[in-house]
């Protein structure tokens, strides 16, 4: 087959780039990343196999096949983290066997990556940095640009809890619960497990019937409907997602326990009534770290002296905190706009004199089983959601997201607590 001049000409220039810049990059990265474990990169357009790290576990060999290099690349070199995941969303490059093999790679090898030394140029080294300071200043600004004020926190909740109720039952289990479950048995459904996490929350507070409950951020009403059907106790829930609201009262009005519950469209920090306890299962993430003081102000003056609150937070390691606050990352760009994980001493500093930290318990695991759960529905529903009408960036983008999570919580990066806290009499 003779191929036609121009076609032959664009060809050669892209195998020449590929060749000159972009494979020499790829392979140094990876070259000093990789240690631990075993991984093949395929390009696609040229057919060319790379191999990194032990080859003696090449039996559990994780593969990446890259379809677009070019583009690929350059993602990388503006910020790594973010790129990796924009590139998976825009189908730039695929895994097997899964992506939370690949997570697992990584994060293996993330010792290597702080030690690896570096050969290249000082002209390679210099590009580098300063592609990698604007592409971290650029999704940083963007961040800086979603603050959780009260108009603002609105904007971010819409962007994420009002993609659509159709789709979120597509993956959650009945109870609708979007947070994570504890499975205190290898046995235990995803089901079964919300519903040990909700029995949790309940049976830390002691609820009772005389009790009147402030619940910030109801979801679609879990909690309220398991709590007040077994101890009888009267519930206010707040929320700043229409959709939930619209959802969460109607899931009520069915099971006739409207004399019980009452669901409000208002910011917790609008609040004024007082209540005997208090839950925010997941919803300190949405509060943002300037507002972190606040938060647990409010709660204590919602609570009545001697009151109790459990919370449940996703958490960051202290020694992460600080960078983490100057940073953005793929989730807080394109899954939850404006999200802020807190770490325990900040937690701490932020608690006011008079609202004192009873208990903690750890759950991070189960959340990473619980997202492996999300995930596989979310992959087996897949030709149902895109009927609804989201698109495959869209699909692929919450696969990453389930799949990355997974990984950092199944490697302990990241945490999931319930704390108990009490007011002081």
């Amino acid at each position: 087959m003779v191929v036609p001049t121009a076609e032959k000409s664009v060809f050669t220039s892209y195998h020449f780039l590929l060749q000159l810049l972009i494979l020499p990059v790829i392979k140094r990265f990876l070259r000093q990343s990789v240690k631990t474990g075993y991984l093949r990169v395929l390009i696609a357009k040229t057919g060319e196999e790379l191999t990194f790290g032990d080859e003696t576990m090449k039996a559990d060999a994780v593969t990446v096949t890259i379809v677009h290099p070019v583009s690929f690349l350059l993602r990388l070199l503006f910020d790594p983290r973010m790129g990796l995941g924009e590139a998976y969303m825009a189908g730039e490059w695929s895994v097997t066997p899964s992506l939370q093999a690949f997570f697992n790679l990584l994060i293996r090898n993330k010792p290597a990556r702080k030690t690896a030394g570096g050969s290249s140029s000082l002209l390679t080294r210099v590009t580098c940095a300063l592609t990698r300071r604007l592409g971290w200043l650029t999704n940083y600004m963007f961040h800086l640009l979603r603050p959780n004020t009260i108009l603002g926190s609105r904007r971010n909740i819409r962007e994420h809890y009002d993609l659509g109720n159709d789709m979120f039952q597509l993956f959650l289990d009945e109870s609708m619960t979007y947070s994570c479950g504890f499975f205190n048995s290898p046995q235990d459904t995803l089901h079964k497990a919300q519903l040990n996490k909700l029995d949790e929350v309940i049976d830390k507070l002691q609820l009772k019937a005389t009790d009147h409950v402030l619940e910030i951020g109801f979801g679609w009403g879990s909690c309220a409907i398991r709590a007040v059907q077994r101890t009888g106790c009267r519930w206010t829930g707040l929320t700043i997602s229409e959709q939930q609201l619209e959802m969460a009262q109607e899931r009520v009005r069915k099971l006739g326990l409207q004399d019980r519950i009452e669901l409000k469209f208002l910011d917790y920090r609008l609040e004024e009534a007082k209540y005997d306890k208090v839950v925010a299962i997941e919803m300190i993430e949405a509060v943002g770290h300037e507002y972190l003081p606040t938060f647990f102000a409010t709660i204590r003056d919602r609570l009545k002296p001697g009151g109790q609150a459990c919370l449940q937070c996703i958490t960051i390691p202290d020694s992460q905190y600080d960078k983490y606050t100057k940073s953005s990352d793929f989730i807080r760009k394109h899954i939850f706009p404006g999200g802020h994980l807190p770490c325990l001493r900040v937690i701490g500093e932020c608690l006011p004199a008079d609202l004192k930290w009873i208990k903690t318990t750890q759950h991070g695991r189960d959340y990473s089983t619980t997202l492996d759960m999300w995930n596989e529905t979310w992959l087996a529903k897949k030709a149902e959601i895109l009927k609804l009408g989201y698109s495959d960036v869209f699909f692929r983008k919450w696969q990453y997201y389930f799949c990355l999570c997974s990984s950092l919580f199944a490697s302990d990066y990241i945490d999931t607590i319930q704390i108990l806290l009490k007011r002081d009499q």
